[in-house]
């Protein structure tokens, strides 16, 4: 009598390869999915130098500030006052989403339609500016605090190995604006390795905002592995650890 169907011994076989060849699979897939959203990311941030540089050419070689405050509607939307950096690049750039990266996580904030678009598009890019160097507070016993000014770039000596932007993450966890993904996602500052308090616990001024967003270990607060992708003052890209962010020769 010939056989039409398979045994069920057959079948759980079938099954069994299946489910192995998947468990090889996928997380080739997510690998190679991270690693285009890495260099989706890196992209975006040469976009960004690439507007820095403009700007600075338009502006007599001056860095912008961090960070100012003026009046409301400035940008031709509501940023309730607050204009982080990304909104002096922005006529240079002219995409939003060049000024984040797509392995932060979404935020409901970074929808054009979302009443706190504008503020959140100036305050929470991607990559956090270095601005305690390039933008110090008027302040010099407080350089991390506003107003800001920014410096003449003939003031870097060393521009091809001092940090214009790197990634960066916010780790606010107070509430604030109702933001899906708020505290994950990026910061408009960080600050150099003087400032940072280091983890457990995580907070924002654990690693002074600076984030290693690739590849990166987490065990509860304790941040190991991974790497950020760093833009330097020349404009050259690269991606450093947490630990080689921790030499201050690369800050100021």
């Amino acid at each position: 009598m010939r056989r039409t169907g398979f045994t069920l011994i057959e079948l759980m076989v079938v099954i069994a390869i299946i489910a192995i060849l998947a468990a090889i699979l996928f997380p080739v897939f997510a690998q190679a999915r991270e690693k285009a959203r890495q260099s989706q990311c890196v992209s975006n941030l040469r976009q960004v130098v690439l507007s820095a540089q403009m700007y600075l050419q338009d502006y007599e070689e001056r860095f912008f500030p961090a960070y100012y405050l003026a009046r409301d509607g400035l940008v031709g939307m509501r940023t309730y006052g607050h204009y982080g950096w990304p909104w002096l690049l922005y006529p240079y750039a002219k995409v939003y989403e060049l000024f984040w990266c797509p392995s932060e996580p979404k935020s409901s904030c970074r929808e054009l339609s979302d009443p706190y678009f504008g503020y959140v598009f100036g305050r929470f890019p991607a990559w956090g500016f270095n601005q305690v160097f390039l933008s110090p507070g008027q302040d010099p016993y407080y350089p991390e605090e506003l107003p800001y000014l920014g410096i003449p770039l003939s003031k870097v000596e060393r521009p091809s190995a001092i940090v214009m932007f790197v990634e960066s993450i916010t780790l606010d966890r107070r509430g604030g604006i109702q933001c899906t993904g708020y505290d994950k996602i990026g910061y408009f500052r960080v600050e150099p390795p003087r400032f940072w308090q280091d983890a457990p616990p995580l907070q924002p001024k654990s690693y002074g905002h600076v984030w290693t967003r690739h590849h990166l270990q987490m065990q509860g607060d304790r941040v190991g592995g991974g790497f950020a992708s760093v833009a330097f003052v020349d404009g050259h890209v690269k991606p450093l650890t947490l630990d080689a962010l921790r030499d201050p020769r690369w800050w100021e």
